[in-house]
């Protein structure tokens, strides 16, 4: 662990204090089909650097032992479960992931809110490093309700280490979804832990979830039916009828911020159709996801002599009935998928695979469904 804080340290000088500053644009959402089967829908945005993501197999029986600042170690344990998790610069903490058990646990950005609890001594032993906590929950726990009971029983902390280097925390928070479709959000503020049972299935960054929950409340209006094109509808004989479909969700946000995001989420999940099993499911929730993919250059923070560019990197699917983790990235759109059922989590030690082996898309040539091909 003493390297990897080295090599984080290393990354993060070089990155600069611009990293604390910048925003991630995460979106996370759950759709449940007809016989019930839960699937899990989360995008990756991030600009100051290429993260260069591998997924990692994380076997059960692996040993864990958490990083407390000046070389002082805090809780160790095993992983009940193996698991499937996307890490960032080849280290070990991971961003998103799902385990044997059909869990799956995200961290998404909450800025200038998140601040995780205070170090106390003589308690080492149930303290936990906030950048391993994912690895943590998704290799110790198979549900929503055993993580409930366990979180307040330990404390969640930053590394001073890391912060320093960072210049500010790690300021993120957690969804976290089970095989029965449960789900919560886990944020630290101002110190104290708090879970939200995540009502709506939907997650994306500042402000904190019960923030997002009264603001939907400005978009109650909405709705996916809308007047036909044509209809009559004239005020003192002028005709105002609708120019085209979707005159019903007028209003919707489009824009990238957080809260914009959460209410096109909300009702991109809510009022799409509900479909019939888990295959389907999984194809509506990449369809939703596309509409918060991030062409390069759209999204620029800072100011015109001096920016970075905020972009989607990576998407994820879980589909947590039959537990399968599909992604695709910025440089290969093309969908990929990892069946859990099929992996050996009985390896001695964690596997890592690039998410793209090639960064190009996978674009199929039908030329010849025409027959032979012109000389020209």
């Amino acid at each position: 662990m003493k390297k990897v804080l080295i090599l984080l340290c290393h990354i993060i000088a070089f990155l600069g204090f611009t990293f604390c500053a910048s925003s991630y644009a995460c979106t996370s959402f759950i759709l449940k089909a007809k016989d019930g089967s839960p699937i899990y829908g989360r995008s990756m945005e991030w600009g100051l650097s290429d993260f260069k993501s591998n997924l990692v197999l994380v076997p059960r029986g692996f040993t864990n032992i958490t990083s407390l600042s000046g070389g002082k170690a805090g809780m160790k344990w095993k992983n009940k479960y193996g698991f499937v998790g996307i890490n960032a610069f080849n280290l070990p903490f991971y961003m998103d992931g799902m385990n044997e058990a059909g869990l799956t646990v995200g961290s998404l950005f909450l800025p200038n809110l998140a601040e995780f609890q205070s170090f106390k001594s003589g308690a080492e032993a149930s303290t936990i490093n906030s950048a391993q906590l994912v690895g943590y929950l998704l290799g110790q726990f198979s549900s929503v309700a055993e993580i409930k009971a366990r979180l307040p029983k330990i404390r969640v902390i930053d590394n001073p280490d890391i912060t320093k280097a960072f210049g500010a925390p790690i300021t993120v928070h957690f969804v976290v979804t089970d095989n029965m479709a449960n789900s919560i959000v886990i944020e630290y503020v101002a110190g104290n832990l708090n879970i939200y049972d995540n009502q709506v299935g939907i997650m994306t960054n500042s402000p904190t979830y019960d923030w997002h929950l009264k603001n939907l409340r400005n978009y109650a209006h909405l709705s996916p039916y809308g007047s036909l094109p044509g209809s009559a509808t004239t005020v003192d004989g002028i005709n105002f009828s609708p120019f085209g479909a979707g005159s019903g969700m007028i209003g919707l946000p489009g824009d990238y911020t957080p809260p914009s995001r959460f209410v096109r989420a909300f009702f991109f999940t809510h009022n799409s159709l509900v479909s019939e099993n888990a295959a389907t499911a999984v194809d509506q929730a990449h369809h939703i996801l596309n509409n918060f993919d991030i062409p390069s250059g759209t999204v620029r923070e800072g100011i015109p002599a001096k920016y970075f560019i905020e972009y989607t990197q990576w998407s994820v699917i879980g589909d947590l009935k039959n537990k399968r983790y599909y992604w695709w990235t910025e440089w290969n759109q093309q969908i990929r998928m990892v069946d859990l059922t099929k992996l050996d989590f009985s390896e001695s030690k964690a596997i890592a695979t690039p998410l793209d082996k090639i960064r190009i898309n996978n674009i199929e040539d039908r030329t010849q469904d025409f027959g032979r091909a012109s000389s020209k």
